[in-house]
């Protein structure tokens, strides 16, 4: 998508943006590697793991979408949307995962739970976030931050509320803690540093237009 909206859409990346992008790539790639097969549904868990997760992640992403009210920049407000969108689209997924099993222990029944209303409640905030993430900033670092916090978020949730292995030899470890890791860096490299954020209202003339006579 970077690559499109760079050839067709006239969007300009710094190298800051490509290396942040060529991480999350990279980070992501690794992870799926150093994962171990998952054989069956795997759907089984832990009510308590699932209730701290899941409300572990919503409080995350309501912080990141109240972001300035808090103090948090405000130009960095459309990043911090996109990763609360990621993450609350990730809970929404765990959520879904869980009336998985719960349908194939007791049928149809199983969707009447309070999952439910998460899977549901989550899904809206998120499309929302989204979207107001993709108008108060740019669009590539937004969608980057959101899927890489979507896909981050369900395979952590994949560990902690499924019990879903980790990987047996120390190496895949090694890869799986230096995949977080270079994701990590890749969510603090994509946004547009807090200088060119300035020099591009100030270029706009929007300083200017705030000042007064």
């Amino acid at each position: 998508m970077a690559i499109m909206a760079e050839r067709y859409l006239g969007v300009k990346l710094g190298r800051r943006q490509w290396i942040g992008i060529g991480l999350t790539a990279g980070g992501l790639i690794l992870l799926g590697l150093s994962l171990p097969a998952v054989h069956g549904a795997h759907s089984k868990f832990s009510v308590p793991g699932m209730i701290a997760f899941e409300a572990g992640l919503i409080l995350a992403g309501t912080l990141l979408i109240m972001g300035p009210r808090i103090g948090a920049p405000a130009h960095h407000h459309g990043v911090m949307l996109g990763a609360a969108a990621g993450i609350l689209f990730g809970v929404s997924d765990v959520a879904l995962k869980a009336m998985t099993g719960l349908v194939g222990a007791h049928g149809i029944i199983g969707l009447v739970s309070p999952w439910m209303l998460v899977t549901l409640g989550a899904s809206f905030v998120s499309f929302y976030a989204s979207a107001k993430g993709l108008q108060d900033g740019d669009a590539v670092p937004v969608i980057a931050v959101t899927s890489t916090a979507a896909n981050v978020t369900g395979i952590v949730g994949g560990i902690i509320v499924f019990g879903d292995p980790f990987p047996a030899h120390p190496l895949g470890i090694v890869i799986q803690c230096t995949a977080f890791i270079l994701v990590l860096v890749a969510a603090w490299l994509t946004p547009a540093p807090s200088r060119a954020v300035g020099r591009l209202i100030s270029g706009g003339g929007l300083i200017a237009a705030a000042a007064p006579a």
